[in-house]
């Protein structure tokens, strides 16, 4: 199996929240991708973290560490730009989160995101096929 993943779902393998075990399971897939900005984004959430006060720095560093060696094959973002630009501008997100679905539609590979609030953005239903909520997966036994 594939699948496109972005930061929410990365974060989740490093730091146990709801569904971290289903983000998990991902690990078990043939191949994961992801636009090459996943990794600022993702430490942008341990940041975040560390900011707030959840984690220590000490705690916080290891997951980075952990982040950046994950096995996600990753697209250069500009050459998906033009098409995360519609995206972006027809559905009111990110170019950010838009990326994820660019490339999702590039390779024609579901999209999992444990983002509720992007895929409740989405109105384009030429893309809803390729969006996947953390928690529709199968329950982790």
């Amino acid at each position: 199996m594939k699948a496109i993943v972005d930061a929410s779902i990365v974060a989740k393998w490093v730091i146990a929240e709801e569904h971290s075990e289903k983000a998990a399971t991902l690990l078990g897939y043939d191949v994961l991708y992801a636009p090459d900005h996943w990794q600022a984004e993702a430490v942008n959430v341990i940041w975040s973290k560390v900011q707030f006060g959840d984690l220590t720095v000490e705690e916080a560093e290891p997951r980075v560490g952990l982040l950046l060696r994950a096995p996600i094959v990753t697209m250069p973002i500009a050459s998906l730009m033009k098409h995360a630009f519609t995206i972006s501008v027809g559905n009111s997100v990110t170019i950010y989160d838009s990326l994820y679905i660019a490339m999702a539609r590039h390779h024609d590979v579901p999209f999992v995101t444990a983002d509720a609030r992007l895929l409740r953005k989405i109105t384009d239903v030429s893309l809803r096929p390729l969006l996947r909520w953390i928690g529709d997966l199968p329950a982790v036994k």
